[in-house]
């Protein structure tokens, strides 16, 4: 069964996910846009998602191609 149909999809679900992840993140009209506490939770917490999700995946995707 071939994967790279699978792989592409969910490659570009994954970037459109981080381009509006951060364009709202990026929303100057947020009452607490300016609060830097807030702001640098929200951060790490985004960060910490992404480096859950993005790394595990990138390494599965590399394991797959080494394997298959």
């Amino acid at each position: 069964m071939n994967m790279t149909p699978y792989l592409i999809i969910a490659g570009i679900i994954c970037i459109i996910a981080l381009v509006l992840t951060i364009a709202i993140g990026m929303n100057p009209q947020d009452d607490n846009y300016n609060n830097a506490d807030k702001t640098k939770k929200h951060f790490i917490n985004l960060t910490l998602i992404y480096a859950v999700v993005f790394i595990p995946a990138i390494l599965m995707i590399f394991v797959y191609f080494i394997i298959r």
